[in-house]
């Protein structure tokens, strides 16, 4: 199965498994085998409120990364997931959530929810139309009805019923924009295009790596330029090239000029993607973090330090994803300390150097915490280590050795997983994956 195919399916049983009635808009008759790199899916006015928690959660299991979460309109959302492929390439799946028009899964309930859904989007693809006069086709009288319940004027309903039986849409399609719902609906939201702009010296071997990036990030749709008259003080996100190696700032990579271009193209895509990732879970902590109470949201604010003093926490790290600190108490976390995306933090736990500082040695021997790490209650992580992906530090644990991922830490330096993870390893060099490691 291809890996888009793979990814389709693992949502839709992700969807199944969490409740959620669907139904896919368009042409399914080759998927999951080949799907294609956008679907739409009608769901309940009811479920559409679960899609942003639903989607993390999908990602965070899936080891995907969740780039794009917004709301179209008052009734749809967007999904855009990205990977890696076993070549290091990066692939998309994006997925449109919405109300659809009528419940249930007959023929004509799902024509009249791909119909109106083209209305609404004043745009009909080929392979959706021809979808939708198979579907009329099968039941020909309550697609009319349907029809008729939606479009009051006669003439439209003529127009629409007749693109349908003949699969003929061009007269359609010339009326898209004068073609009436009689219902009452909120405009589609304009979207503002996120804008990365590459800098920097050598101008020749910017623009290539420009070039590389923006054919391999399309389907993003990423307004990307250079940096030419002073243009770069508005993007979201710099590119440096060539750039000082200090630099830290959560918007901008830098590459060097003496780098291959094979590294340069697959830093600069990770920096991207991980920006994007963070900016999403910024903007919904609740839904892709987790709840925070109030005390934990101010900590990770300009004003943490005071708030710290009173709870009795110190969190001196740069903080570019928002923690899970459920219960923010005793917590202590040092300048220098990398911290993940979905970091869940329990009480009096500390992370940070475990000798006495010495010269030049503040920066060096912090720890480095992964995506999606549980650390428990109490426990210790003290030294130049690194905690993997999806790893669980048990409550009261001393870790002072590195820690591979999806795998358990307990008491002192104590790993468990490790035999599951080699077994599982020589299976996925057999079967293809999406699982980034």
């Amino acid at each position: 199965m291809e890996e888009r195919g793979y990814v389709v399916e693992a949502l839709l049983e992700h969807l199944r498994a969490g409740g959620v009635a669907f139904r896919l808009i368009g042409d399914s008759s080759g998927f999951p085998e080949t799907a294609p790199a956008e679907i739409d899916l009608a769901v309940s006015a009811a479920e559409l409120p679960r899609i942003p928690r639903l989607t993390a959660a999908f990602a965070q299991e899936f080891d995907l990364r969740l780039v794009e979460l917004r709301r179209l309109a008052r009734r749809e959302w967007r999904a855009v997931f990205a990977w890696t492929d076993e070549v290091g390439r990066p692939r998309f799946l994006a997925t449109r959530f919405f109300v659809g028009a009528a419940e249930g899964v007959s023929a004509d309930a799902l024509f009249i929810a791909g119909l109106v859904d083209a209305v609404e989007r004043r745009s009909l693809s080929e392979e959706r139309a021809s979808w939708l006069a198979t579907l009329f086709r099968e039941e020909p009288h309550a697609a009319t009805d349907r029809i008729g319940e939606l479009w009051r004027d006669e003439a439209q309903a003529r127009l629409l019923a007749q693109a349908a039986r003949t699969d003929e849409w061009a007269a359609m399609r010339s009326k898209l924009r004068e073609l009436r719902l009689n219902r009452w609906r909120l405009p589609r939201l304009p979207r503002r295009r996120t804008s990365l702009v590459f800098t920097g010296r050598e101008a020749a071997q910017r623009g290539a790596l420009m070039t590389h990036v923006q054919g391999r990030l399309a389907p993003l749709g990423l307004d990307i330029f250079e940096d030419r008259a002073g243009n770069a003080r508005g993007a979201d996100f710099r590119v440096v090239f060539d750039g000082p190696a200090q630099l830290d700032h959560p918007a901008a990579v830098v590459v060097r000029a003496d780098e291959p271009m094979t590294a340069m193209i697959a830093r600069v895509e990770a920096a991207i993607l991980r920006w994007l990732e963070c900016r999403i879970e910024r903007r919904y902590p609740d839904a892709l973090v987790g709840h925070n109470p109030l005390t934990a949201r101010l900590l990770q604010t300009p004003i943490g330090p005071l708030v710290g003093w009173l709870a009795g926490c110190r969190i001196e790290c740069h903080i570019g994803s928002p923690l899970l600190l459920p219960v923010p108490a005793g917590i202590v976390i040092e300048r220098g300390v990398r911290l993940g995306s979905r970091v869940t933090v329990m009480h009096q736990v500390t992370i940070g150097r475990k000798d006495r500082v010495g010269p030049g040695q503040h920066e060096g021997k912090m720890p480095i915490i992964e995506d999606n790490v549980f650390i428990g209650a109490g426990a210790k992580v003290l030294g130049p280590v690194r905690i993997g992906r999806s790893a669980t530090v048990g409550a009261n644990a001393v870790v002072t050795r590195d820690v591979p991922s999806h795998c358990t830490v307990v008491g002192a330096n104590r790993i468990l997983g490790i035999e599951e993870r080699t077994v599982a390893a020589g299976r996925r060099n057999v079967e293809r994956t999406v699982v980034n490691t």
